[in-house]
């Protein structure tokens, strides 16, 4: 009769080889991996037509997600002359994709998928570690939200892209706690943005693509509303009603996280 010892030994293939990816990798096979869990934030810059793109137009910010047949783009411009630049620069790298605009937003859906074999979300996911969407691209930077159960991975990730010609910035790396279902909780963009009115969403995506909430803000209500063609008491009311819709809607978020760290 075969032992426990034979059947754990022909499961885990101890034939001399080395274990595949998802021997090595997979998040089911212990518990001490069950256990932990971290995330990393990281940045990156190679050669994809879409960190070109950003650089190109370092002012547009395009998000980005893919479920390798199509993908599916946010564009969000500091003007529409730009959105429309943008939009034609993406469209280059697809045969078919359909477009619908909003002011300075636009949504793109292409009919195919140009994700390259050795790109990051496939060493990514090569490494046994998993890529939140969607990627944002602004400025020439792909900026990923990065999870695993494997610490040193993520050092393995950034040396292989690195490998690749890539430039990694590893901005964060820490362990997720079980309260970080709190913490980091998603929220739907319906849940987001619920009860702004389209002239507000346009007018805070014009004021976050041009700089207006950075420190030192890069660009003033004036310049702001002049470009959104409206006066600069209109404007500043539009997005002083948007933001407080936002924090009335992020506010149960912020209370829950809150509670959970104060109850440490």
């Amino acid at each position: 009769m075969e032992s426990l010892s034979d059947k754990t030994e022909n499961r885990l293939g101890r034939s001399g080889c080395r274990p595949t990816a998802v021997e090595r990798f997979n998040p089911l096979s212990g518990l001490r991996s069950l256990m932990a869990l971290y995330e990393a934030r990281m940045q990156v810059v190679h050669d994809c037509p879409y960190s070109l793109i950003t650089r190109m137009f370092p002012d547009v910010t395009v998000a980005m997600w893919c479920n390798s047949h199509s993908h599916v783009f946010e564009l969000s411009a500091p003007d529409e002359e730009s959105l429309k630049l943008v939009e034609t620069e993406i469209g280059k790298n697809s045969a078919r994709y359909e477009t619908v605009r909003e002011g300075t937003l636009a949504r793109m859906v292409t009919r195919d998928c140009d994700c390259q074999p050795g790109g990051v979300s496939s060493i990514i996911a090569q490494e046994g570690l998993w890529s939140e969407e969607p990627v944002i691209y602004r400025g020439g930077w792909e900026n990923y939200h990065v999870i695993g159960h494997d610490r040193e991975a993520f050092g393995r990730t950034v040396k292989r892209i690195e490998r690749e010609g890539g430039t990694v910035n590893l901005q964060s790396l820490r362990p997720l706690k079980l309260r970080g279902a709190a913490d980091d909780m998603l929220m739907t963009t319906s849940t987001l943005l619920a009860g702004l009115t389209e002239k507000q969403i346009e007018v805070l995506a014009l004021a976050s693509a041009n700089g207006y909430f950075d420190r030192p803000a890069k660009v003033g209500l004036d310049e702001l509303a002049k470009r959104a063609g409206l006066s600069r008491s209109t404007y500043a009311e539009h997005l002083r009603k948007a933001e407080g819709k936002l924090l009335d809607n992020v506010c149960p978020l912020v209370q829950m996280a809150a509670c959970c760290g104060g109850c440490k």
